[in-house]
């Protein structure tokens, strides 16, 4: 009943195919996709290290993530403005953790869960730090693949919302080298100094993932594809066995 329940959602959104999960470092520094988590964790020992430019607001974007004991990540992550007449403390310094408590095989049910905080400066213009937990669920979709889908709740401002919802998955184009993917969310991580993304609303990111070899992958993504704002990225991540 629940990977029916699951397709059905699946369809509804999207209308398109999924094979096996897929994570790379996102923006947030979590091991998810372009901007929201998922369930997985980089394994013991590996550090991952991803980088790129997203046009538009003209920024490099730099996110770190590891894994010291097993299942649980620590992550990082900034996007520093290329513009000299940009503050810095517009955009958030971002710390996160995650924790994967339930599932051990990559086609059955897992559960992690997570939080983080937004370290932003006084440009930003809000009233508190934002920090945001979240759970995020996977499960085996038969050809459909493995599905994330996210509940998040946050703290520290008074921005008129609270809880926060993802969701995400890839489509494969080809074999293992190429895939399309799609997340969904009403949660931005970027808050304040009326930057784009910086309202709650739908937002929805599609681009492609290259995975040429197991220590290095590359993507290109177009950001809120659903709103009037739309702007593109592109970036590569390193994965190093480090301990």
């Amino acid at each position: 009943m629940r990977k029916n329940a699951i397709i059905a959602l699946l369809l509804l959104l999207f209308l398109m195919p999924v094979s096996t999960s897929f994570a790379v470092t996102s923006i947030i520094g979590a091991w998810g996709y372009f901007t929201t988590p998922t369930t997985a964790t980089p394994g013991k020992g590996k550090i991952n290290i991803a980088t790129g430019f997203i046009l538009g607001p003209n920024n490099i974007f730099v996110a770190v993530n590891t894994e010291i004991l097993s299942n649980w990540e620590l992550s990082a992550g900034k996007e520093f403005p290329v513009s000299e007449n940009t503050d810095l403390g517009l955009t958030p310094y971002i710390l996160g953790s995650k924790y994967k408590f339930y599932g051990k095989e990559q086609k059955s049910l897992q559960i992690a869960g997570g939080g983080y905080v937004e370290l932003l400066g006084d440009a930003a213009g809000l009233d508190g730090t934002p920090f945001d937990i979240y759970i995020v669920l996977s499960d085996y979709a038969g050809k459909l693949g493995i599905v994330n889908t996210g509940l998040g709740y946050t703290f520290g401002i008074d921005a008129g919302y609270a809880i926060n919802f993802f969701f995400n998955m890839k489509w494969p184009l080809v074999k293992d080298k190429l895939f399309l993917i799609q997340e969904f969310t009403n949660h931005s991580v970027r808050q304040g100094g009326e930057l784009a993304w910086d309202s709650q609303r739908g937002v929805f990111n599609l681009g492609l993932l290259f995975d040429f070899k197991d220590f290095v992958k590359f993507n290109l993504v177009t950001y809120d594809i659903l709103d009037d704002f739309i702007t593109v990225g592109f970036g590569a991540e390193f994965s190093i066995n480090a301990f």
